[in-house]
């Protein structure tokens, strides 16, 4: 579903985009309400949310299950997104503390994107 999102998206094709980002919403409520929640999924809807204090809601929501389940559960990319919402609304410290622990795994974990994306937002505070 993500991936349809993002194609509808670039296709400029912003009302079926709307509508699988519903789909997606409903699902995670839907799972969320049975207990059945993952982090890949939250974080996903957080991907996918416009709204930047709703988008770092579910950020931080992926980033407390995921430190649950597993104390090596991969966070980097969590971290790295929790940035952007802190930049977007202008919280711009806080943003570069976790963009800092962000890269920090993502070079632990050998995630070359994950390091540039954190680079590229902590050099310019640049945000999407």
């Amino acid at each position: 579903m993500a991936a349809e999102i993002t194609n509808d998206t670039l296709a400029e094709d912003y009302a079926l985009s709307q509508a699988l980002y519903q789909r997606l919403l409903q699902y995670y409520e839907d799972q969320s309400a049975a207990d059945r929640c993952h982090p890949f999924l939250v974080e996903t809807l957080a991907d996918y949310t416009d709204d930047s204090t709703q988008a770092l809601h579910f950020y931080q929501e992926a980033l407390a299950m995921s430190r649950k389940m597993s104390s090596d559960e991969p966070t980097q990319t969590i971290l790295i997104g929790i940035g952007e919402p802190l930049l977007e609304t202008g919280r711009r410290e806080d943003a570069e503390a976790f963009l800092r622990d962000g890269r920090a795994e993502a070079v632990r974990r050998a995630d070359s994107y994950g390091i540039e994306e954190a680079d590229r937002l902590l050099q310019d505070g640049s945000v999407g």
